[in-house]
């Protein structure tokens, strides 16, 4: 007989019920659940998502320092929803600190020292005008929080941030004990090191990682838009910003390859979500797709990006080991 499976196990989901097993499972849906995507499908392979533990026991499940939480062994995935006032610019801002010194606070106390990777849903990211628009205020938020004394997140994970369809601050994240190794993507300038033009705080993840998930081996991709150097490319051209988005997947995918060992290939994703800006350009992305990757799962979901000229983020995965 083969050998079980080890350390943590992505698979998309049509099974509605969770087991002893699984650290969590995500629907895509715009629901109170902290544990869901605040989003709809607009269409895909799969409406659900489950990270699974090894066949070794039940998973811990818990609430603590403001996030609620499953945890296996070495492993733990983090949910959160913080509201904020839409009429005030700072609230967003201040729930960007609160849901990092918080996250910071539950690592701590599960003894995992290592954020993995994370996903934020931020409502309305492009309201506002200047340093007061909502994605700009929440990057200071998260800013402060790591700047605080014992704050730093090091290395910087892998992350996505889009428009959620719940108001406010909506986050998750994969704790665990191994640093992730980032990955830049030498087509663009690191989030990290964007210019004032962008806000008062920079952004703060890595374009990608490869992370020991509990004993697996992923390459985990940030969302990844048609971005060139800092700057927006293809604006209002839907077809044009996928494929140059899955340009920047495949320089990625590229540049991981030292620390991978090997050569891997954009077709060895394990799946695919597309954020989209407007659901009627579905048809245009999946052609995209089913002439790029067409043989790898995906979803698209409806979520405004971080940019008005932005339409379209690819976010992605694949296993290692």
């Amino acid at each position: 007989m083969p050998d079980a499976p080890t350390g943590l196990r992505w698979r998309a989901d049509a099974d509605a019920d969770a087991d002893d097993a699984t650290l969590a499972r995500v629907a895509f849906a715009p629901d109170a659940d902290v544990f869901c995507c605040p989003l709809p499908v607009i269409a895909g392979d799969f409406e659900t998502e489950r990270w699974q533990c090894p066949d070794d026991g039940p998973v811990e499940t818990g609430t603590m320092a403001g996030w609620s939480y499953r945890r296996g062994p070495d492993i733990a995935f983090a949910a959160c929803h913080i509201d904020d006032d839409a009429a005030d610019p700072a609230a967003i801002q201040r729930a960007g600190e609160t849901a990092y010194r918080e996250l910071i606070a539950l690592q701590r106390a599960l003894d995992l020292p290592r954020v993995q990777r994370i996903w934020h849903w931020l409502s309305e990211p492009t309201a506002g005008a200047g340093d007061d628009q909502r994605y700009q205020r929440f990057c200071r938020g998260r800013a402060e929080a790591l700047d605080a004394p014992g704050g730093a997140i090091e290395p910087l994970p892998p992350a996505t941030l889009v428009a959620g369809h719940r108001h406010g601050l909506r986050m998750h994240a994969l704790l665990g004990r191994d640093s992730v190794r980032p990955i830049e993507n030498p087509r663009q300038v690191s989030a990290y090191r964007y210019p004032r033009d962008y806000g008062i705080r920079a952004p703060a993840f890595a374009r990608a990682g490869v992370a020991n998930l509990a004993g697996a081996r992923f390459l985990l991709i940030s969302g990844t838009a048609s971005i060139v150097g800092h700057a927006t490319r293809h604006a209002g051209d839907v077809e044009a910003q996928a494929g140059e988005a899955l340009d920047n997947v495949t320089a990625v995918i590229e540049a991981a390859e030292p620390a991978i060992g090997r050569r891997m290939k954009p077709g060895d994703l394990q799946c695919v979500k597309a954020y989209l800006r407007d659901p009627a350009d579905a048809e245009t992305v999946i052609a995209v797709l089913d002439a790029r990757l067409p043989a790898i799962p995906r979803v698209l979901l409806h979520a405004p990006l971080c940019r008005d000229d932005l339409l379209v983020e690819f976010e992605a995965q694949m296993t290692l080991d």
